[in-house]
């Protein structure tokens, strides 16, 4: 089910969008629905090569672990590295 399913299907408890300051612009936007949160986190450059990058995840324990697991996907594609630990940090 994809996200606009999931809103027209579902009513949601609360959403919350946050924008994490870097070269990037991270935008990471979390839905608390009644069983489950829901995490979108996106990257768009403004910059040479213009990628553009974008994870869902679904989690049923927390909004944390929904965040975390989000980004966690979002950095493993758009940063192609293992040691993203320090962009986590705030999340934990």
């Amino acid at each position: 089910m994809s996200y606009e399913e999931e809103k027209v299907a579902l009513n949601y408890i609360s959403r919350k969008v946050s924008q994490s300051v870097n070269e990037h612009g991270d935008e990471l936007e979390t839905i608390k629905y009644q069983d489950h949160y829901h995490a979108i986190v996106t990257i768009c450059q403004d910059k040479p090569p213009y990628n553009d990058y974008f994870v869902e995840v679904k989690d049923y324990y927390s909004e944390k672990r929904a965040a975390r697991k989000a980004l966690k996907e979002l950095y493993r594609q758009a940063y192609s590295y293992p040691s993203f630990q320090f962009v986590l940090l705030g999340y934990e």
